[in-house]
């Protein structure tokens, strides 16, 4: 009993003698400072080497020992070399050097890349059922007979063969041969490729379980018929043609390759009710021209299984109060094309001219990414006083207008064009008050000849012919002056005036504007501009100029522009102020 109690005695003392020994904290190495540097390579092929590089990728490591700086230095050579393969260069010369100096361990390595291989040989074919779809693509292929062998190149390469055969609908395409042979003495490299397209897909049907618009109506939307070569971007361009249309709150196109009988691929089209199908929107603004304003908006998504809408909209402002409603109907191809019923009222007001207008209308348009065009009928009753004189005009007047615009960004555009034709008419054979033709063209460029610099220039010109400008109602006269025609004078102030001297508008219009602008940051611009034109009663010239400076504001919906503009043709150049929102186009 004695010996059995010394002994478990002991060992309870070395069972807590260790306890208190691992307890105890273990004394940290010192820090190892490492650097690293890479001589004889530059830009990609440099980059490379350091990605590769694990004695420079772990030189920053609170791990790093002694030992383990000698082990990545031994290993070294293997990570330039496999560094500059991707380059070509597969006979390097590499020296290393490592060494410690004042506590700090310095490695350095000296890079001769060599001569790089070249390619020798370049095969690339085709076989299978699209194999006469790939001529162009091959000889698109990255690398080229004599150039430098370049890894990344022939990887590209290869994948972009692959992404080109399934845009084309051969979802089995792959290479039954892909070669790279180096040979190191010659410093020469054969490629032999052979892609087997394999069968082509097609389009299957295209099913839906959704109610909310009529089948014959999605069916319209689709980009592709059944039986056409399979395509994921046509899926893709569905979904997002259906998204736009905004009739839908989610909007799911799915094809499905494992039920492609006869190799033909089924889609299906999921499609969720909105929760919300009408919309509205209110907003206070002020614009020289108009005066401070307030607009109540009410827009329909869906009013029935037919893909019809609707909105209208109420402005309530110090010269031109308005209602407009437009009712739209899908036709053709829903996307871009519609019949559109609308009507309006603008009672509007400047200077010695007060006018009332109504329109009722009904047109066709073609609304497509770049093109716009259409053709309209309108019935017009206006209302009017022009200084001593009042008139009344009513007039059924056709019209038809083309337009294009091209930009990278619509609100706020480096790059972009817009031009614009309207023609619109009236005969008093058919109804009218009043016979006359009329055309309108417009355009604005903008471009961006190098940063931080954008030149705007826009121009209009119209005319019109009628025996006199007391035919026509003040809507259908040209004026000038305002935010958006020659800025230094007042909305509509210039034109042809009577005995009075009161303006009543002109047969003629030329307005032309050029602006250079400098953006100061994301949101700030500095503009200084040249305005000039007039409206007139008959071809005599006699143009009015506006100039000045201006600074912009940019938000997401467009730029908020105050411009100090000076009336320069008027005697002591009177200045006055503009402020407008909107889009660059």
């Amino acid at each position: 009993m004695p010996f059995l109690n010394i002994t478990s005695l002991a060992c309870r003392t070395l069972f807590l003698l260790l306890f208190v020994l691992l307890s105890l904290p273990l004394p940290l190495a010192a820090a190892v400072t490492l650097d690293v540097q890479v001589k004889g390579v530059k830009d990609a092929v440099y980059d490379n080497v350091l990605r590769r590089l694990k004695i420079y990728l772990h030189r920053d490591s609170s791990r790093l020992t002694e030992f383990e700086i000698r082990r990545l230095h031994h290993k070294a050579k293997a990570d330039i070399e496999a560094a500059l393969a991707p380059f070509g260069y597969y006979s390097p010369a590499i020296e290393g050097s490592l060494e410690k100096k004042d506590e700090v361990w310095q490695a350095l390595y000296v890079i001769d890349p060599g001569t790089p291989v070249l390619v020798e040989k370049l095969q690339i074919m085709t076989e299978g059922p699209g194999q006469t779809e790939f001529t162009e693509i091959a000889e698109r292929f990255p690398l080229k007979t004599g150039a430098v062998l370049d890894q990344g190149l022939y990887e590209k390469g290869k994948k972009q063969f692959i992404r080109s055969a399934l845009k084309k609908g051969y979802l089995n395409a792959r290479f039954s041969r892909h070669e790279l042979r180096i040979d190191r003495s010659r410093n020469a490299a054969e490629i032999r490729l052979v892609l087997d397209t394999g069968p082509l897909f097609l389009f299957g049907q295209t099913t839906s379980e959704q109610k909310i618009i009529k089948p014959e109506l999605l069916a319209r939307y689709l980009p592709y018929k059944v039986g056409d070569p399979w395509s994921p971007a046509k899926v893709q361009e569905l979904q997002k043609v259906l998204y736009r249309t905004d009739f839908f709150k989610s909007v799911s196109v799915k094809g499905d390759v494992e039920q492609a009988g006869d190799l033909q691929i089924p889609v299906t089209v999921d499609l969720e009710t909105p929760e919300h199908l009408n919309r509205y929107g209110f907003g206070l603004g002020y614009a020289t021209d108009t005066g401070a304003r307030g607009r109540l908006e009410w827009r329909n998504r869906l009013l029935n299984t037919l893909g019809h809408k609707a909105q209208g909209a109420l402005q309530i402002a110090e010269r031109e109060n308005s209602f407009t409603f437009r009712y739209d109907m899908p036709r053709g191809n829903p996307q871009f094309d519609s019949y559109m019923l609308s009507s309006s009222y603008h009672d509007q007001s400047w200077d010695d001219t007060q006018t009332r207008l109504l329109v009722a209308g009904v047109a066709l348009e073609h609304d497509g990414p770049v093109f716009h065009y259409g053709g309209s009928l309108e019935l017009r009753d206006e209302t009017y006083d022009v200084g001593v004189t009042s008139g009344d005009s009513a007039l059924v007047m056709p019209g038809a207008n083309l337009s294009l615009i091209w930009a990278d960004n619509l609100l706020h555009t480096r790059n972009g064009l817009q031009v614009g034709v309207n023609l619109s008419g009236a005969s008093e054979s058919v109804g009218s008050d009043a016979t006359f033709l009329q055309a309108t063209g417009n355009s604005k460029l903008i471009f961006t000849p190098f940063d931080p610099w954008r030149l705007i220039g826009r121009g209009t010109l119209g005319a019109t012919l009628v025996d006199s400008i007391d035919d026509l109602p003040p809507s259908l006269r040209f004026y000038a002056g305002g935010d958006q025609s020659i800025r230094g004078y007042g909305y509509k102030e210039l034109g042809t005036q009577d005995a009075s001297g009161t303006v009543v508008g002109g047969r003629y219009l030329v307005v032309g504007s050029v602006e250079l602008e400098r953006l100061i940051n994301e949101q700030w611009s500095l503009a200084t501009f040249f305005d000039v034109g007039n409206a007139m009663d008959d071809v005599t010239i006699d143009f009015e100029q506006g100039a000045g400076m201006g600074v912009r504001f940019r938000l997401p919906f467009g730029q908020v522009r105050m411009d100090l503009a000076s009336a320069i043709s008027e005697e002591d150049y009177p200045v006055r102020l503009h402020l407008s929102v909107g889009g660059d186009l």
